[in-house]
């Protein structure tokens, strides 16, 4: 994609962890402490549950980064999604603590807390090539669905994942004697969707190893249509992982058609519930 200039090109890297963190705020302090050192972009949230992360930086900057963090044996060998651009897609360095890395309402989600199986993305494109009958089971929200999934998949039309324990309804109307195979963008959602979904009696849940991202990059976005929503200045990246700026309403994210509005129609004609925010 790009000529790999250690000082001149962009990596980011995003990636997770759910592990047992008892000192939350020392921990965050001390990432934080070596990384302002460093000339880097991004977020970083802090759990009890665990990490997760989405930093950029020139690559040199970025192994830094890793090298420091893994010193702590609890965040050693994170599985890192990788990733290039021409700059930051960030334009600061935030740290947060949070309740939860992904907002259920559930008790904390502890690695090893779950029976649901990874599947390889190449598994998984094995499973589509022969035609398997599976349920594909998009965990992400309604807009990042509409600007890309795979073909024939299922949506849960969440427009946040609190929502998950709201759709008993239709999470009961999908196949159980079929392997049920969770994806979403990086997997994270699907680490605290899986032991969620047990409950409701699918012989069989898997979660796609690496999520999409692996998958586009394994693959070749074999079985996939559209775009991936990332969330940063990027937008959205194609199947060979390249960023494609689209432009999304300011208030839904419905995908607009001129680049020059900020708003979709329904939004606009609903103004009254968000003239703060225009």
């Amino acid at each position: 994609m790009f000529k790999h200039d250690l000082q001149a090109v962009c990596l980011n890297i995003s990636g997770y962890r759910f592990t047992p963190i008892d000192d939350v705020v020392s921990t965050l302090d001390n990432i934080e402490n070596f990384s302002r050192e460093l000339d880097i972009k991004g977020s970083l949230f802090l759990a009890t549950e665990g990490i997760n992360l989405s930093v950029a930086g020139n690559i040199l900057a970025i192994k830094r980064f890793q090298s420091n963090l893994e010193n702590d044996p609890r965040f050693a060998n994170i599985r890192f999604h990788q990733t290039y651009s021409k700059r930051p897609p960030f334009n600061k360095l935030l740290f947060k603590i949070k309740d939860e890395l992904v907002p259920l309402g559930e008790n904390p989600l502890h690695d090893g807390t779950f029976a649901h199986q990874y599947l390889s993305a190449k598994q998984l494109q094995q499973w589509l090539d022969e035609g398997k009958q599976l349920t594909l089971l998009d965990m992400r929200n309604e807009f990042e669905v509409a600007l890309g999934t795979f073909s024939g998949a299922e949506q849960l039309q969440l427009n946040g994942f609190r929502q998950l324990p709201d759709k008993i309804k239709a999470i009961n109307q999908l196949p159980k004697n079929t392997p049920l195979v969770t994806f979403c963008t990086g997997g994270i959602r699907c680490e605290k969707a899986g032991p969620y979904l047990e409950q409701f009696g699918f012989s069989e849940v898997y979660q796609l190893d690496g999520g999409i991202i692996e998958y586009l990059r394994a693959t070749n976005g074999s079985h996939w249509q559209g775009n991936c929503f990332v969330f940063d200045e990027r937008i959205t990246l194609s199947k060979d992982l390249r960023p494609e700026h689209r432009t999304l309403c300011l208030v839904c994210q419905k995908e607009l058609a001129n680049p020059e509005d900020k708003y979709c129609k329904t939004c606009i004609e609903q103004g009254a519930s968000f003239n703060a925010t225009i």
